[in-house]
């Protein structure tokens, strides 16, 4: 992959942001609001760059890797989701015939 290095003295990082590099937490650039770049820890970096290889090159990526954690944990939801017991189907068709009794 094609990057640009440059010398740390080319880039001024304050130390909030270095802590939050040395934390393995990515850092969001904002210009008027807008995000700009991340800056993101070696490691971290490591571990993402041979899926920003492929994007580049334009390879369909499975959605998997591209899941976030919000989706991660819809997931997980509808995985403990279960049909209704009977006594349930039964309290529902209870309330529906008392709802058409009632129109």
């Amino acid at each position: 992959m094609d990057v640009l290095e440059v010398a740390a003295q080319e880039v001024r990082l304050s130390a909030k942001i270095a802590e939050a590099l040395a934390e393995r937490r990515p850092v969001a650039v904002n210009r008027y609001g807008k995000r700009l770049a991340v800056l993101l820890s070696e490691e971290q970096f490591d571990q993402v760059a041979p899926l920003l290889e492929l994007l580049q090159e334009g390879a369909v990526v499975s959605p998997e890797l591209l899941k976030t954690e919000d989706d991660l944990e819809l997931e997980r939801a509808l995985a403990q989701d279960r049909l209704p017991a009977d006594a349930e189907q039964e309290q529902i068709a209870e309330l529906l015939r008392a709802s058409d009794a009632k129109q």
